[in-house]
């Protein structure tokens, strides 16, 4: 690790004091959801106006499709809320140190990685909303192609041994997703011994 210069202590020590901070991490995540139940209403909107005759789609609404930005929104908030646990579990590591990088697990995007690292048992529906926010936020949502040729798979195999289609949302899934935001919110606050009402304030 490169030895700091004396200037570059401050920095050093606010960059520390954040990374650890358990309730930062929480406060952007509620700030990210804040921002997608913006785009909730448009999301909505959209599907409610789309036309489907015969099962097929027939018709699309005039109005932009904003689901990208929306679930992207979500996935980032879920990955902080993962990464608030995380720096909580590994909070001796950082104890009287200076860290001048952030650590590698803090780098990951892959939600189901990040709730095995917590140990968050998941049922394969929940796999299924976190396999597909993770492709969302990873690339599909942000650029028009894959970052690599190895993700361009729209088929993911879960924990069940069957593969299944990741390369969609629907209506359904908002819903979804506030359930699975207000158990991951409870696993949270059980796992760092947070006092409910703190609980509350701190997602707020």
């Amino acid at each position: 690790m490169k030895k700091l210069q004396l200037h570059e202590f401050p920095q050093a020590i606010q960059f520390s004091e954040q990374l650890s901070n358990v309730e930062l991490w929480i406060g952007k995540a509620e700030e990210l959801l804040a921002a997608a139940k913006i785009l909730e209403v448009d999301v909505v909107k959209y599907w409610s106006e789309v036309r489907v005759e015969d099962g097929r789609v027939v018709s699309t609404p005039g109005r932009k499709n904003v689901q990208g930005p929306y679930f992207l929104l979500t996935a980032y908030a879920l990955e902080n809320y993962f990464k608030a646990l995380l720096v909580h579990k590994k909070r001796e590591s950082f104890r009287n140190k200076l860290i001048t990088k952030i650590p590698d697990y803090i780098k990951e995007h892959d939600l189901l990685r990040l709730a095995r690292e917590v140990a968050m048992k998941l049922a394969v529906g929940e796999e299924d909303l976190l396999f597909r926010l993770s492709r969302n936020s990873i690339w599909a949502a942000r650029y028009p192609v894959p970052t690599g040729p190895d993700r361009i798979t729209a088929i993911q195999q879960f924990s069940d041994g069957e593969t299944y289609l990741i390369a969609y949302f629907r209506l359904e899934d908002v819903d979804r997703i506030h359930g699975f935001v207000n158990r991951l919110r409870e696993y949270v606050a059980l796992q760092i011994g947070i006092s409910h009402n703190k609980a509350l304030n701190l997602m707020e």
